[in-house]
C-alpha cells in the first residue's frame, strides 16, 4: 500500500509540460517617438511587426479571433518607454461599449484592452496596463498568489473609436518596470475584451486547463537590450487641510509630507513616506463582535497595499493594520535579480501614544525563484517596542514545487514565533535586575494539489501549537489546532449547449486542538456554481457537521480546558446573479442552518439590485438581513464564593436571539476620464436579545443556573464617504472628501427600525471635511525645467 501511495504522490513529477509554442515578437529600437493620441498616423509605426491571431480565452477556450474582429498590435521602444499601437477592428462601432468609470475600476460596461509584461519571464510578477475604450486607465501587478490593484504607475494612453473599430495606444516607460538589461526575451501577453459578447481574447494562446500557469503561458519579446533608462527618482509631496466637528467642537487640522521613489538600479526600488496622511482613507464596515476573535479588516493605505506582494507569501505573518495611523515614516525596497533572487524589506515607525510605547516594525523577504514557476523563500517580522515592552519576532520557510507540466503543486511551509518580555526580577536590589522570558511557538503545513484539468484535487494538513502567535505584526484567529482535508472539482473548461462555465466540488475537513489531539470537528462542504448562457449565475452550498464537535476557545480561556459543545448542522446557501451587461442587474442570496442539540436555527438573506443611469452614472443598494434563533455564546465567568482552593471558576453562556441588518448605498458620476464623484452611505444595526443562561460543565454541556443579569445588546454603525477625485496631471490628484460617522452601543434592545435610526441621530456625530493634493514630480521633468 504505501508504495501504490509513494507512487501516486510522485507521479505528478514526470508528467510533460502542455503549453502551446510561444509566440514571439521580434521588437524595434527608434530614435524618435510616436505622439500618443489615438491615432496610428505616425510615420515610425510603418514597417513594424504585427502581432496579431488572438484567440479567445472564453467563453470558448481555443477558438480562433473572427477576421471583422480582429486585433492587430505594433510594438517599439526608446530608453525611456516601450510602445504599443493598436488596431482593434470592429464591424459594428457604434456597439463599443464605453461606460465611464474610477481608475482601476472592475466589471463595468466597457471593451478594454490590456497588456501583462514580465520582464524576468519567470511566471511571478506581471505588470498590467490597461485602457477602456472609454479612456479610463488600469493597472495592475500579478502574481502566484494574486494581484494587486492598488499599483498605480504613472504611463500615457490614448483612445479613439473611428468607422473601422477603436484604437489604443500605449507608453509605458521602463521607470515603471523592474527589470534585468541582460538582452534576455520578456514575457508578455495581451488582452482584447469584446464586453457585448462577454469574450476575451490573448495574443498567446491560454489554455483554460491550465489558468493556474496563466503566466507561464505568456508570449515573448526578443529585442530589448541595450537599454540606458533615466535616472529613476520621483518625489509626490502632499498637503491637505482638514475641518473636524465632533460635540460642537471645531478644530482645523493640516498635515503635509512626501512619498519618495528611487530605482536603485533597473531591478531595485526604494519607496519612502514621511509624515503619511491617511485621513482620507475610507471608512470601515463595522460590525459587532459576539465572537472570542478579534475582526480582521481590510487594508485600505495604498502605502501598504502597494509593491507588498512577495510579503503575501507568509499568509497571516504580515497584517499591515498593525502599524498604526501614528506613523512617523516607512520605508520599503523590493526588486528581483536576473537570477530570480526576489527580495522586499518593509520598516516602520509608530509614534509613542498613550496606549503604545515608540515601536519599529519591520518586515523581510527573499524569495528564490526556479522552473515551472516554483519558488523558495524565507520571511522574517518583528516588532522591537521602546523600554521594557514586549518585543516579537515570527519567521517562516516557504516552498511551492510544480511538476513541468504544472499540473501538480507540492507546498511547504513552517514557522517560528518567538515573544520577548522583560520580567523583573523579585529580589530587593537596586537598581532592579530583569530578566527576559523567551516563549517560542511553531507552525507548519504540507500540500498536494493537482491544479489543471477538469477533474482537480487538493490534500493538506496544518497545524499551529499552542504557543505560535505571529499576532503582533501578523493575524492568526487561533493558534493550537490541527486540520486536515481533502477537496475534488469538477471544473467545466468550455461553454457548452446548457453553461458557459461551471464548477463543483466536494471538501472534508478533520479539525483537532494540536495539545492532546482532542476532537474538534469533522465538517462536509459540497458546492456547485453554473453560468448559463444568457449569463445568468447561480451558486449553491450545502455544509454538514455529522457529529457534535467542541469549541475550546468560547470559554475564552488561554488552557483550552473548557469546552462547550457544538451541535451536529445542516448549512445550505445559494446565491443568483444576473447579467451586469443590462442596465439593470441584482444579485440575490438566502440561505440558513439548523442546530439542534440547542434547539437553533437560523436564516439570512441579501439583495442587492444595480442600475446603470447612463455611460457616467450609476447607483447600487445592498440590503442584508441575519436573524439567528437560539444561539449560544460566551457570557462572563467568574469566581464561586466559596472557601476552597484553589477557587473553581464558573463558566456562565447564554441562550439568545441575534440579529444584524445592513444597508448600502452607492453610487458615482463620472465626469471624464480624469474625474470622478463616489458616494457611499452604510447603516448596520445589530441586537441581541438573552432569552436563558446556563452554566458550562466539564463535559461541556450546558445545565441550568441561577445568574441572570442584562447583558442584552444594540449596536449601530452609521458611515457616510463621499469623495471628489481629480487627475490633474500624470500621477497628480486632488480630493475633496467628507466623511460622517455616528456609532451607538447601549444594553436596551429597540425593536422599532424606525425608533431605532432615530435613537442613532441622536448621538453625537463625527464630520470630516478635506481637501487633499498629491503632486507628481520626475527628477528629469525637473532637470528639463532646468
Amino acid at each position: 500500500m504505501k508504495k501504490y501511495l509513494i507512487i501516486f504522490l510522485l507521479l505528478p513529477l514526470i508528467s510533460f509540460s502542455q503549453f502551446t509554442e510561444k509566440k514571439i515578437y521580434n521588437i524595434k529600437k527608434i530614435d524618435k517617438s510616436p505622439h500618443i493620441d489615438g491615432n496610428l498616423n505616425d510615420d515610425i509605426w510603418k514597417g513594424l511587426h504585427v502581432a496579431k491571431d488572438f484567440s479567445q480565452l472564453e467563453p470558448n477556450n481555443g477558438e480562433k479571433e473572427k477576421h471583422h474582429q480582429r486585433t492587430e498590435v505594433k510594438m517599439c521602444y526608446d530608453d525611456r518607454n516601450i510602445y504599443f499601437g493598436v488596431m482593434m477592428y470592429d464591424n459594428a462601432p457604434d456597439s463599443i461599449l464605453t461606460e465611464l468609470s474610477r481608475r482601476d475600476q472592475e466589471n463595468k460596461n466597457y471593451d478594454e484592452f490590456g497588456i501583462w509584461i514580465n520582464p524576468f519571464n519567470d511566471g511571478q510578477i506581471e505588470y498590467n496596463f490597461s485602457v477602456t475604450a472609454a479612456g479610463v486607465q488600469k493597472d495592475a501587478k500579478f502574481f502566484p498568489s494574486g494581484s494587486d490593484n492598488t499599483w498605480d504607475a504613472v504611463w500615457k494612453s490614448a483612445v479613439k473609436i473611428n468607422n473601422n473599430g477603436w484604437v489604443a495606444e500605449f507608453a509605458i516607460p521602463f521607470s515603471s518596470l523592474r527589470f534585468s538589461n541582460d538582452g534576455k526575451p520578456w514575457a508578455i501577453n495581451m488582452g482584447r475584451t469584446i464586453r457585448r459578447y462577454r469574450s476575451v481574447y490573448t495574443w498567446n494562446p491560454i489554455d483554460a486547463e491550465y489558468l493556474s500557469s496563466i503566466s507561464l503561458q505568456a508570449g515573448l519579446i526578443d529585442g530589448i537590450k541595450n537599454v540606458n533608462p533615466p535616472l529613476r527618482l520621483s518625489f509626490m509631496p502632499y498637503a491637505s487641510v482638514y475641518t473636524n466637528i465632533y460635540n460642537g467642537e471645531t478644530t482645523f487640522p493640516y498635515n503635509y509630507g512626501m512619498d519618495l521613489k528611487y530605482g536603485i538600479n533597473e531591478s531595485f526600488t526604494l519607496d519612502m513616506t514621511l509624515i503619511p496622511d491617511f485621513g482620507q482613507v475610507a471608512s470601515d464596515a463595522e460590525i459587532l463582535n459576539l465572537s472570542p476573535f478579534e475582526i480582521k479588516y481590510e487594508e485600505k493605505r495604498q502605502f501598504f497595499n502597494e509593491g507588498t506582494e512577495l510579503f503575501n507569501k507568509g499568509e497571516n505573518m504580515f497584517y499591515s493594520r498593525r502599524i498604526q495611523d501614528d506613523l512617523i515614516n516607512a520605508t520599503k525596497v523590493s526588486g528581483r535579480t536576473k537570477n530570480g533572487l526576489g527580495f522586499a524589506t518593509l520598516n516602520a515607525i509608530t509614534n509613542q501614544t498613550e496606549n503604545k510605547p515608540l515601536t519599529n516594525y519591520n518586515v523581510m523577504i527573499f524569495d528564490q525563484t526556479f522552473g515551472n514557476n516554483s519558488s523558495i523563500s524565507m520571511m522574517n517580522t518583528n516588532m522591537i517596542q521602546n523600554g521594557s515592552n514586549k518585543d516579537a519576532n515570527v519567521t517562516g520557510l516557504f516552498a511551492r514545487i510544480n511538476n513541468k507540466a504544472n499540473t501538480h503543486t507540492y507546498v511547504g511551509e513552517l514557522k517560528m514565533s518567538q515573544e520577548f518580555i522583560t520580567e523583573t526580577l523579585p529580589i530587593l536590589i537596586y537598581p532592579p535586575e530583569h530578566s527576559i522570558n523567551i516563549t517560542k511557538g511553531f507552525s507548519g503545513m504540507l500540500s498536494i494539489g493537482k491544479i489543471s484539468g477538469k477533474y482537480r484535487y487538493d490534500l493538506w494538513s496544518s497545524f499551529e501549537d499552542d504557543k505560535y502567535n505571529p499576532n503582533d505584526l501578523g493575524f492568526l484567529y487561533s493558534n493550537n489546532e490541527i486540520n486536515s482535508g481533502l477537496s475534488i472539482s469538477y471544473n467545466q473548461l468550455k461553454e457548452n449547449k446548457q453553461f458557459i462555465s461551471s464548477r463543483f466540488s466536494s471538501t472534508i475537513s478533520y479539525e483537532t486542538l494540536f495539545t492532546e489531539q482532542k476532537f474538534v470537528n469533522l465538517n462536509l462542504d459540497m458546492e456547485g456554481r453554473v453560468t448559463f448562457r444568457n449569463h445568468l449565475t447561480v451558486f449553491m452550498s450545502a455544509e454538514i457537521n455529522p457529529y457534535q464537535g467542541n469549541d475550546f476557545y468560547e470559554s475564552r480561556t488561554e488552557n483550552f480546558n473548557n469546552p462547550v459543545k457544538l451541535s451536529k448542522s445542516v448549512k445550505v446557501r445559494t446565491h443568483i446573479s444576473t447579467d451586469y451587461r443590462k442596465s439593470f442587474a441584482i444579485d440575490l442570496s438566502l440561505g440558513g442552518k439548523l442546530n439542534p442539540l440547542y434547539d437553533g436555527y437560523s436564516y439570512h438573506w441579501r439583495i442587492s439590485p444595480r442600475y446603470r443611469i447612463n455611460d457616467k452614472s450609476s447607483i447600487r443598494y445592498v440590503l442584508s438581513l441575519e436573524n439567528k434563533y437560539n444561539d449560544i455564546g460566551f457570557v462572563t465567568n467568574d469566581t464561586l464564593p466559596i472557601l476552597i482552593y484553589p477557587p473553581e471558576t464558573r463558566f456562565v453562556f447564554g441562550k439568545r436571539d441575534v440579529f444584524m441588518i445592513t444597508n448600502v448605498l452607492e453610487g458615482s458620476y463620472i465626469l471624464n476620464n480624469k474625474m470622478d464623484f463616489s458616494t457611499k452611505i452604510r447603516h448596520y444595526w445589530s441586537g441581541v436579545k438573552y432569552n436563558q443562561f446556563s452554566e458550562l460543565e466539564t463535559n461541556g454541556y450546558l445545565s441550568n443556573t441561577n445568574y441572570f443579569s442584562g447583558h442584552d445588546a444594540n449596536f449601530n454603525a452609521w458611515t457616510i464617504d463621499m469623495a471628489l477625485n481629480w487627475w490633474f496631471a500624470p500621477g497628480s490628484q486632488m480630493s475633496i472628501v467628507w466623511k460622517n460617522s455616528m456609532q451607538d452601543y447601549n444594553d436596551i434592545l429597540t425593536i422599532d427600525w424606525f425608533d431605532n435610526i432615530n435613537n442613532t441621530f441622536k448621538t453625537i456625530p463625527q464630520n470630516s471635511l478635506s481637501f487633499k493634493i498629491v503632486y507628481y514630480l520626475d527628477y528629469l521633468y525637473l532637470r528639463k525645467k532646468q
